[in-house]
């Protein structure tokens, strides 16, 4: 049997646009949105949660994101001591996150291209992993390094499999790995693999987890990062709330549950 520890659930709290992609949206506004949707994760049963700034741009991370994404965290830890908390940035860059991360306290990061060669919408990325770990290492910062191989949102370059992408990213030094493949079938295969290897760290899949899926994926990795399938189908007018707390709570339930099941 694979597992000895609880199962990994992050969930994923996704900014609205802000600075220069939205001029008219306050700091107050990001702040009161932040801590609303953090909580009901938190109070409900998922006490991982990550932070993600939506502000795609070609180049490293604007000024702005690294200081406003270093201040929500701070925020968030203040108010939660407890929590266990990450984040991510759009942008192409190795030493922002980890900057950020490390000025805030919060514990973990998750770079989308760490190791190899995407293709993506806003064009070639290369792999950061190499100047991420030796950036945490200058700053003696103890932030964990999340990895995803072979993102999902792009495609990877021709000729590395599954395998080779994997090894890539666990020597290059990422503390766990995140697959997700373009379909369901993919990333099953994809964590059937990373199981083979015996990597000795966590994997995690990235994306289209739900309540009816969980298990099968527990069975092959060590937790997921959650997000759309725990989100509200319709949101008050006015409201910041974007998750549904009964959903939350009963996929953490859920979650509680699985070590009992097998």
């Amino acid at each position: 049997m694979r597992y000895t520890k609880e199962p990994i659930i992050i969930g994923a709290v996704h900014l609205p646009y802000y600075g220069r992609n939205n001029p008219s949206q306050s700091i107050a506004e990001i702040e009161e949105y932040v801590m609303t949707n953090v909580k009901v994760h938190y109070d409900n049963g998922i006490d991982t949660v990550y932070i993600q700034d939506e502000n795609l741009n070609l180049g490293p991370a604007m000024p702005e994101t690294i200081a406003l994404m270093a201040s929500l965290a701070k925020m968030v830890k203040m108010e939660m001591p407890d929590i266990r908390l990450g984040m991510i940035m759009q942008s192409h860059d190795g030493e922002a996150p980890i900057a950020a991360a490390t000025a805030a306290g919060a514990d973990f990061v998750r770079i989308k291209v760490f190791a190899g060669t995407m293709y993506k919408a806003e064009g070639i990325r290369t792999g950061v992993g190499e100047t991420a770990v030796q950036y945490r290492a200058m700053l003696n910062s103890p932030v964990k390094i999340l990895a995803d191989v072979h993102d999902r949102e792009g495609i990877p370059m021709p000729g590395v499999p599954i395998d080779m992408a994997i090894d890539w990213a666990s020597h290059i030094g990422a503390d766990g790995l995140i697959l997700t493949g373009h379909s369901y079938q993919e990333t099953l295969r994809y964590l059937k693999t990373a199981q083979e290897m015996e990597l000795g760290k966590p994997v995690l899949v990235g994306g289209s987890v739900n309540e009816d899926n969980i298990y099968e994926i527990l069975d092959h990795c060590e937790g997921a990062v959650v997000s759309s399938s725990l989100m509200l189908k319709e949101t008050k007018p006015g409201s910041l709330l974007r998750w549904d707390a009964e959903k939350i709570k009963r996929f953490a339930d859920k979650v509680r549950c699985y070590r009992k099941s097998r």
